[in-house]
């Protein structure tokens, strides 16, 4: 007589609710299971909370350094910006420019200082700086650069470690259930699958969700990088522009 395996899939998986089947599995549990699904989700939560902070952050970086490049590059002189006082506080460009700008304004006060004159009674149109001098200033702008690299780059850790350790802290759930399940199958003295099930079945609960939170940080976490990466390389080239735009106005002639 054939055997009918039809019976087998008389619940096919598309008419069972993975809502229900989750929470079944989460309920039937034990403390420790739901004590790493708990974390999991507390991971999640910090992960998105790390995700929304840092897209409207580096949105309005984005914005202000847009705008500040403009400006930039509409200036007549090098320096204008930073005399008049137009510098934008929200854009990275613009503090490796006050830094640069700074720079360059300490050298013309000492050589105010050398000549007994008020800074304000140099003319900008006929005064000069060396190339030792364009290159300190460059120097200063690069850690400027680096600086606001840093401050960009902060909380991106974060995510990193959310998607590193919460496939570890799933499957270790996994394991310590599937190992409670069959020590329980060993005491009760049966092998029987539906009495082992179960728990094995809400052991690999922790899995699954570690698996989940991991996917979603790793997504946006590479998705953030790339915005930071650029935004990086606008920062690191910008102090060899400003250096550029000071030897055209300022450098000694020979």
């Amino acid at each position: 007589m054939p055997v009918d395996i039809s019976s087998l899939f008389a619940t096919p998986l598309a008419d069972v609710a993975l809502s229900s089947v989750l929470w079944d599995a989460f309920s039937k549990s034990d403390l420790f299971g739901k004590f790493i699904v708990a974390i999991l989700f507390a991971l999640s939560l910090w992960a998105g909370t790390v995700i929304f902070q840092k897209h409207f952050e580096l949105a309005a970086y984005e914005r202000a350094d847009k705008r500040f490049f403009y400006d930039f590059k509409s200036q007549r002189n090098p320096l204008e910006l930073f005399v008049t006082g137009r510098l934008p506080d929200s854009s990275p460009l613009a503090q490796v420019y006050r830094a640069a700008a700074a720079t360059a304004r300490r050298e013309f006060m000492s050589r105010a200082d050398k000549q007994h004159r008020e800074l304000d009674q140099i003319d900008l149109s006929v005064e000069r700086l060396s190339p030792l001098q364009i290159d300190s200033i460059r120097k200063n702008a690069e850690c400027a650069a680096a600086d606001q690299i840093n401050l960009i780059e902060d909380q991106m850790s974060v995510l990193a470690t959310i998607y590193t350790l919460s496939p570890m802290l799933g499957l270790f759930g996994t394991v310590w259930g599937v190992m409670v399940a069959f020590y329980s199958m060993g005491i009760a003295g049966s092998a029987d699958l539906a009495a082992v099930a179960p728990g094995v079945s809400s052991a690999l609960l922790t899995t699954v969700v570690g698996m989940v939170v991991a996917i979603f940080a790793a997504i946006f976490s590479n998705h953030l990088n790339n915005r930071i990466r650029f935004l990086s390389v606008q920062l690191e080239n910008f102090p060899d522009k400003i250096a550029t735009a000071l030897q055209q106005t300022f450098v000694y002639e020979e």
